[in-house]
């Protein structure tokens, strides 16, 4: 049987793509699946997912040893980007393309995000990601890569607690510029489809909603509908990074080592 890896099943994109690739895999395809952690699992997820024929395992960014035990035999591999930032999961990023190619892993797809192709005025968001994405083409392995729009979900779920604690305001810098996001769930789908298979060989796909709404609008919407009193608060990338720099958020963030999407 061909053998296909799908890390980061213990995060919310991963999750779902493990669900969807159990539906789709033809039965000469095997699945493993890679957390951190399994108490991370749910124990009827992970009992799902067994009982569906996928092995489910431990293996690290930052233990090779485990990577290796994974990746030996392996026709493709999906590795799932930390939500980290900066030198801590360029670090990890490359360990696992380095391992994967050692390993003799014949294809390695990747969840990117908009903006990685840029060869100028890059945001800061996708930054880690054109790193990763130079370090694929790089590696000489045939390839995948999506690149994931801000995923609808994060605004009721990160966006918006997070209006309360910024004085009612939504601190951002897209300046009005409309943005389509998607479904977490729907790029959770397009990872498990390419992961068997089922994209064109290096090629990379942009994943995003089927309608681009500034983020004036979407908070004009909510606002309507619960009644919230908030507002935009559109800055530069500079001050938007400092913003968040001085609240500590980027160094929380970069303190946990493995946090997938």
């Amino acid at each position: 049987m061909l053998k296909y890896v799908l890390t980061g099943v213990d995060g919310k994109l991963g999750s779902v793509a493990a669900d969807y690739a159990l539906e789709i895999a033809r039965p000469n395809q095997r699945l493993v699946f890679t957390t951190y952690n399994l108490e991370a699992i749910p124990e009827d997820t992970l009992k799902r997912w067994t009982e569906k024929g996928a092995e489910v395992t431990v293996a690290s960014y930052d233990d090779v040893p485990s990577l290796e035990k994974v990746f030996k035999g392996a026709e493709a591999v999906t590795f799932i980007s930390t939500g980290l930032f900066g030198e801590t999961r360029k670090r990890q990023h490359k360990t696992v393309i380095d391992t994967a190619k050692a390993c003799g892993v014949k294809r390695i797809c990747y969840t990117s995000f908009i903006g990685a192709g840029l060869e100028k005025d890059l945001p800061f968001l996708p930054q880690d990601h054109k790193y990763t994405e130079g370090l694929i083409y790089e590696s000489g392995l045939s390839y995948n890569i999506q690149r994931n729009y801000l995923y609808a979900d994060n605004i009721p779920q990160l966006f918006a607690p997070a209006w309360e604690y910024c004085g009612n305001k939504w601190t951002l810098n897209s300046k009005g510029v409309p943005a389509a996001y998607v479904a977490r769930e729907d790029c959770s789908r397009v990872a498990a489809a390419l992961l068997l298979g089922k994209g064109e060989a290096n090629t990379v796909y942009n994943v995003t909603g089927p309608e681009a709404v500034s983020d004036y609008k979407v908070l004009e919407y909510i606002c309507s509908k619960t009644g919230l009193k908030a507002e935009v608060q559109d800055m530069t990338d500079e001050e938007l990074e400092k913003y968040w720099v001085d609240k500590d958020f980027l160094g929380r963030s970069s303190r946990t080592s493995q946090n997938f999407q």
